[in-house]
C-alpha cells in the first residue's frame, strides 16, 4: 500500500490524450463529455467564474468507471496538475483538499464534496495532508433549471421518464458518514462482484445520497425549522457520542421540558428523539467498523454503551446483522492511493 499515490484498479486508457486526439475520438465518450472540455479550451481564465452545480439526466444509471481512497503522507502533497475527461467526486474524510479547475478555486474540507466535469485543467493549488474517497464515473448531463427557478420538485424529478437530479458542485454533507460508508460498499461491490451494472446502480445511489443530504435552500418555512432542530440536535450529539445520554439531558441543554421537547421533535422531525440518537450512533458505530480494528466491545463504550448486549440489540435492529458480521461483510479494505 503506498501512500501518496493512487493505484487504479482499471488502467485509465485515455488519461495522456491530448485535446485534440480527444475530440478526434469523441466516439468513445459521451458528447458532454467533448463539449464540456471544448467550452473549457474556449474559456478565458479572468472570466467571472460562475459554475454552480450539474444536472444529470438519469433515465440510465451512471456510467461507473473506478473509486478507491485516497491519503496524503505529509503536509507538501499538492494534488496532480492533469486534463479530466470524466467526472470526479470527492468526499473529504479529514483536512482540506486545495482543488482549483477553469471555474474557479476550492478548498473542500472534512465532512464536505466537490464533483468536477470534464475539464481541460484539473490541479491542486496549495498543499495539504488530506484523506479523502474519490470516484471516476460518466453522466448524461442535460441544462439546469435557471437559478431563480430551481425548486426543490426540480432537485429529484420523475416526470416523463426521465428523472432529473441535479447536484451543487461544491457543499457539505449533513451526515458525511453515510457517503463514507456508501463509497465502501460500492468498492467491495466492484472487488466482489465484478458486475458493471450493479457497480453503477451502486454509483448512482451516491449521487442522490448527496443530493438528498445538501439540498436545502427550497424547504417549506416550517420544515425548515425541523431541519434546524435536527441539526442542532446532531451536532449537540458529535460532541457528547462517547456519553450515555438521556432525552432529558438532551431535551435540558435545549432549554425544554423533555414531555415538550419530545412532541416538538417528533412533531418537526418525523424521528422520536431516541430513535434519532440510536439512527446517529450506529452510523458512527457502522464507520468505526468499517475503518479501525477496535473491538465490537471498545465501539460500544466509546458510543456510551456500557452494556454490550444493548449495543448488539440496537445495532441488529438498524443493520439487521451483528457488528462482527457487518465488518466481514464490508470490510474488505480497498485502499489506493494516488
Amino acid at each position: 500500500m503506498i501512500s501518496g499515490k493512487r493505484i487504479d484498479r482499471q488502467v485509465r486508457m485515455n488519461d495522456n490524450l491530448s485535446i485534440k486526439s480527444l475530440v478526434d475520438r469523441g466516439g468513445n465518450l459521451p458528447h458532454i463529455v467533448t463539449e464540456r472540455i471544448w467550452r473549457s479550451m474556449m474559456r478565458d481564465w479572468n472570466e467571472p467564474r460562475c459554475e454552480r452545480k450539474y444536472c444529470f439526466d438519469l433515465k440510465e444509471p451512471i456510467q461507473y468507471k473506478w473509486s478507491g481512497k485516497f491519503i496524503a503522507l505529509n503536509q507538501d502533497w499538492i494534488h496532480i496538475d492533469r486534463q479530466l475527461i470524466d467526472y470526479e467526486l470527492f468526499v473529504i474524510e479529514k483536512g482540506t483538499l486545495y482543488i482549483e479547475d477553469e471555474w474557479g478555486k476550492y478548498a473542500v474540507k472534512d465532512g464536505q464534496y466537490i464533483l468536477m466535469g470534464p475539464t481541460v485543467r484539473q490541479r491542486g493549488y496549495q498543499p495539504s495532508k488530506c484523506r479523502y474517497y474519490w470516484m471516476h464515473f460518466l453522466a448524461k448531463e442535460i441544462e439546469p433549471m435557471p437559478d431563480e427557478e430551481l425548486k426543490l420538485r426540480d432537485t429529484i424529478s420523475s416526470e416523463r421518464g426521465s428523472e432529473r437530479l441535479v447536484l451543487l458542485k461544491h457543499g457539505t454533507l449533513a451526515n458525511a458518514e453515510r457517503l463514507y460508508i456508501l463509497i465502501k460498499q460500492l468498492q467491495d461491490a466492484d472487488l466482489r462482484y465484478l458486475n458493471g451494472d450493479y457497480n453503477s446502480y451502486l454509483a448512482t445511489s451516491v449521487l442522490y445520497e448527496i443530493a438528498l443530504q445538501t439540498i436545502r435552500a427550497d424547504l417549506k418555512p416550517e420544515t425548515v425549522k425541523g431541519e434546524e432542530l435536527k441539526q442542532q440536535v446532531e451536532e449537540f450529539l458529535l460532541g457528547h457520542m462517547a456519553e450515555n445520554l438521556s432525552v432529558g439531558t438532551i431535551a435540558r441543554h435545549f432549554g425544554y421540558h423533555e414531555k415538550y421537547f419530545c412532541a416538538l421533535f417528533k412533531e418537526k422531525t418525523g424521528y422520536s428523539v431516541k430513535q434519532f440518537i440510536d439512527e446517529r450512533k450506529m452510523e458512527r458505530a457502522k464507520y468505526y467498523l468499517l475503518n479501525s480494528n477496535a473491538w465490537v466491545i471498545d465501539i460500544a463504550e466509546h458510543l456510551g454503551y456500557s452494556n454490550i448486549q444493548n449495543f448488539y440489540h440496537v445495532f441488529r435492529k438498524y443493520a439487521n446483522c451483528t457488528p462482527s458480521e457487518y465488518r466481514e461483510t464490508y470490510n474488505k479494505k480497498k485502499e489506493v492511493r494516488e
